[in-house]
């Protein structure tokens, strides 16, 4: 996606295909719509959206700059409570807990639903992530989407390493599908940027389950807090 500012010529006028790129925030717009109100709780070919979430996601995170929410619907913002993290046997938490701040984007046919979150602020910053996730009521990712949303993935990827910004990075093998990339360099906050594909559709294993994210790691780094923390926490 070019988020870069239009460029002139000697004349002062923009090129036909500058010309056109104006017009794509209004295409992806009404291409994304169409796609979804085809494909969303189907069996069509979902990678197409999927993938235009992820790469908005990525691209806001890796720049710093706002999630491009063009086409997709406000479903406000909230206060997310994590609870401590606890041991057998310690008197003690092992970490407290926190509140997270989320704003969510819907889309027509509520499959995917995007999830930009931001931890509580420290000395001022607040690091950020952004998921693609399956809405609440939506249909499990099935196996064949499972094995149609990795090729996408590794094909992004696969174009991603060979403009040489990114690096591989191997999340943990916890689930069926667990495929990642990081930023090269520290984004404009100074953090590490990992995005991952992580997806889970074995039998036995317990609750399906599908998660796209792109986020700041942990360390001294993000920006100027975005979102609400003075909203109630909602229960999960």
């Amino acid at each position: 996606m070019n988020y870069e500012p239009f460029s002139k010529d000697g004349n002062g006028n923009r090129s036909i295909s500058e010309r056109n790129l104006c017009l794509r925030p209004i295409a992806v717009s009404v291409l994304l719509n169409l796609a979804l109100m085809t494909s969303a709780n189907a069996g069509d070919d979902i990678s197409i959206v999927w993938r235009e979430l992820f790469e908005r996601c990525r691209v806001a995170v890796e720049t710093g700059k706002e999630f491009d929410a063009t086409g997709l619907r406000d479903l406000g913002r909230s206060v997310r409570a994590v609870p401590p993290l606890t041991a057998p046997g310690l008197p003690k938490p092992l970490m407290r807990g926190y509140q997270m701040a989320e704003q969510r984007w819907g889309i027509p046919g509520d499959r995917f639903v995007v999830v930009e979150a931001e931890y509580p602020p420290h000395r001022g910053k607040s690091r950020r992530s952004c998921d693609v996730e399956l809405a609440p009521a939506a249909e499990p990712i099935s196996t064949a989407e499972e094995n149609l949303l990795k090729a996408t993935f590794l094909a992004e990827r696969d174009e991603l390493l060979r403009g040489g910004h990114h690096e591989h990075w191997g999340p943990e093998p916890i689930f069926s599908t667990n495929l990642g990339i990081r930023l090269v360099r520290r984004n404009p906050h100074g953090c590490r940027v990992v995005s991952g594909l992580y997806i889970e559709t074995r039998p036995g294993r317990g609750r399906q389950f599908f998660r796209t994210l792109s986020g700041e790691q942990a360390g001294d780094c993000g920006g100027a807090p975005r979102l609400l923390h003075s909203q109630k926490p909602k229960s999960d």
